[in-house]
Formats: structure tokens, C-alpha cells, sequence
């Protein structure tokens, strides 16, 4: 499986490959009021207005120094997810990729898996978790307020 790698808090994450749509430089993101804390706003992409969440804010970061934007589809939708910085793409074989243990995966229902690339720990984030059906709802109606 590829993965493409980045790091928030000084922790490796991934996000597998298929699930990326584009990496973008960090761009100007609109802030939106009364939305959740980690939706930053919303960015134009190509005529495409996307929202944008800082997943160093959703994980419980401190502020980042955020250099990209990863673009995902998530269940029809284009979205956003602020990093520090995209490290790269990596092939990690199906025996190097364990569950996240249960104590973690219960409370953190988009990090399933962790992978082991030479001896380096990845925790691997599900993009269709990481944004709840709620939150998916309330973005649609959002952009539909921003197209109005």
C-alpha cells in the first residue's frame, strides 16, 4: 500500500494514496464563523470552493506551521486537511500494517491502522473517519450559504 506521509506535533502520519486528490501549497483560506474549531474555512481550488480543517487543531495541537494542503474526496466531497508539512509517498507491505490497538482506535475511530516503514511507526488516518456524517452535512450546507 502507498501512503502519503506528513507530520503534525512531530508525529508520522499517512493517508493512503488513493484517497489523495492533490497536495496543494499552503493557499489563502477564508474563515467561515460559528463552524466547528477545526474547519478553518474554506479555500478556491481551480473554481472549486473546498473547506479546509486543521487537523493540528481537530488532534488537539498546539498552532502549526502549515507549508501544505492535502485535498481529499470524501464520500463525494473535496476537502482540505492542513499539514505541516507532506514528507512523502511510501510503499509499506500488507505484513508491516497492525491495528491500532483498541484503546486508541474506540476513541479515535479514523486511526485504525499503524505501519511500520524500517523501523518508523506511521499512524495511518482513515479520511472517510476523520470527517462524521454530521460534520459532512453541516459542510454541505455551509458551501451552499457560500454559493448563495
Amino acid at each position: 500500500m502507498q501512503l502519503l506521509t506528513f507530520t503534525l506535533g512531530g508525529v508520522k502520519y499517512g493517508i493512503p494514496i488513493q484517497d489523495v486528490q492533490s497536495i496543494e501549497q499552503k493557499v489563502q483560506v477564508v474563515e467561515i464563523p460559528n463552524v466547528l474549531p477545526y474547519i478553518r474555512g474554506i479555500m478556491n481550488l481551480h473554481g472549486n470552493i473546498i473547506p479546509v480543517y486543521s487537523l493540528s487543531t481537530k488532534f488537539g495541537y498546539s498552532e502549526q506551521l502549515i507549508e501544505n494542503v492535502v485535498i481529499t474526496n470524501v464520500r463525494g466531497m473535496l476537502i482540505g486537511f492542513e499539514v505541516c508539512k507532506v514528507q512523502e509517498i511510501l510503499e509499506v507491505e500488507g505484513g508491516h500494517i497492525a491495528p491500532m490497538p483498541e484503546l486508541i482506535n474506540c476513541s479515535q475511530s479514523y486511526m485504525k491502522d499503524v505501519a511500520d516503514h524500517h523501523k518508523n511507526l506511521i499512524v495511518m488516518l482513515d479520511v472517510g473517519e476523520l470527517v462524521t456524517k454530521e460534520e459532512e452535512r453541516d459542510l454541505r450546507e455551509m458551501l451552499e450559504k457560500e454559493k448563495a
